[in-house]
């Protein structure tokens, strides 16, 4: 009797999570050039989609990737709004950017983002692609500033029901 009314009262307590989930900033969204590879020089492995931008030399490749101009069938093209585009500063002593990129036109969504104890998981959702006529170099982007840490990041994909 005793043993039920002890095992009664653990499963009504409330569950402590071993992860602490970390609130991100949203730093933007848009388009971004893909990385092509010559037939034959593709890499071995896959590409993670995520990127882990640390310090300002990586933000700076990063800002180099988003297309001066936009995406469009008139000529010349109109030019890129994104706000990324006047490179805003991050200081990297207090965050670190988390940028997902997508080879579609539907962007990648940060669902969670939590820190565990030797790691940071970061959650995203791909939404199912939309069709949309694109150049095959072109996809797009979100990007998310985070407290600076020293953990690894790891990215869990979550796709969306079809």
């Amino acid at each position: 009797m005793i043993a039920r009314m002890g095992l009664a009262l653990l499963v009504m307590l409330p569950r402590v999570a071993a992860a602490d989930e970390i609130q991100p900033i949203d730093f933007g969204k848009g388009i971004i050039t893909q990385p092509l590879f010559p037939p034959g020089q593709a890499p071995k492995g896959k590409l993670s989609p995520l990127t882990v931008v640390r310090d300002a030399k990586a933000y700076a490749i990063v800002l180099d990737l988003i297309p001066r101009k936009q995406i469009s069938r008139t000529r010349p093209a109109p030019p890129n709004n994104d706000p990324l585009l006047k490179r805003p500063p991050v200081d990297f002593a207090k965050h670190i950017l988390l940028v997902v990129s997508r080879s579609s036109m539907t962007r990648p969504v940060f669902e969670k983002i939590t820190k565990a104890k030797n790691e940071i998981v970061v959650t995203v959702k791909f939404p199912r692609d939309q069709i949309a006529a694109r150049p095959i170099h072109i996809g797009t982007y979100t990007a998310v500033l985070i407290p600076k840490t020293d953990l690894p990041v790891r990215l869990r994909i979550v796709e969306a029901q079809r």
